[in-house]
């Protein structure tokens, strides 16, 4: 990083860690910051007020809670808890439901939660398979309670998950998605992910920038993706266009409306 400053060289980064975005280092992949800010915004627009996040005790984990505490606690009126768990509160079953209850106030003679309106759960696959159902065990209907997911629900065992039903995840879209996948497929007889198109469209950009003659860093500004439509700014963010997804019967998905949008 150091050497590509010094001779003015751009970066093309797939971390999805935004503290190394600068002038010259563009990160094209979806950070929790982006996640979350898509997902919470989404339900504080359609009036949601009363929020519980549920994360790993780990640095993803915080960053997933306190970047919602800022989105949330702008709003003075509005209410947030959260708690972290551990491995070993993963692995003590009689641990982790006494956490849950307590943070859920449970009581077995109430049919409904009450206490939250929104429940955030970030983590892994397991992680999320692991707390949804006790949520509905603990009477947290999700359709209901709205529960909130990461990029992670995007995954087939999470989308069919009955406890997950109605619960909302963002994902990035992109500009020419059905073509993309028929050329992958075409030519390299493969399936895809978020970073076949990300790292597709770096290529196309970084032989573009190559072939320009004056080859300056001015020259990314506001390069658009060929296939996923992101934009590359001169400070070193890239727009990207966000859906908000709901899980609907049998792990098909709709779009929320009003939640749709750029994020840099």
């Amino acid at each position: 990083k150091p050497f590509a400053k010094k001779n003015l060289l751009p970066i093309f980064t797939f971390s999805n860690d935004i503290a190394m975005v600068e002038n010259n280092v563009w990160s094209l992949g979806f950070s929790p910051e982006e996640q979350v800010d898509s997902v919470i915004n989404c339900a504080l627009d359609y009036g949601y007020k009363k929020f519980g996040v549920i994360a790993p005790n780990n640095l993803y984990g915080k960053i997933i809670a306190s970047r919602s505490k800022e989105l949330i606690t702008i709003n003075k009126n509005n209410h947030y808890e959260k708690i972290f768990l551990s491995n070993e509160n993963l692995n003590n079953k009689t641990d982790l439901y006494s956490i849950l209850s307590r943070f859920l106030q449970f009581s077995k003679t109430q049919e409904t939660h009450t206490k939250f309106d929104t429940i955030l759960i970030g983590g892994r696959k397991e992680f999320v398979l692991e707390i949804a159902p006790l949520l509905a065990y603990f009477n947290v209907d999700s359709r209901y309670v709205k529960i909130l997911g990461m990029e992670k629900f995007n995954n087939k065992e999470i989308k069919n998950e009955p406890s997950l039903e109605k619960s909302w995840f963002p994902i990035i879209s992109f500009r020419n998605e059905d073509e993309f996948k028929f050329l992958w497929k075409h030519v390299w007889m493969d399936n895809i992910n978020y970073f076949s198109y990300a790292g597709f469209d770096a290529g196309i950009i970084a032989i573009n920038y190559l072939n320009n003659l004056e080859n300056t860093l001015e020259n990314l500004n506001n390069v658009r993706g060929p296939v996923t439509g992101l934009i590359f700014k001169n400070n070193g963010y890239v727009e990207k266009t966000i859906q908000v997804m709901q899980i609907e019967n049998l792990g098909k998905l709709t779009n929320v409306g009003k939640c749709s949008k750029f994020t840099n």
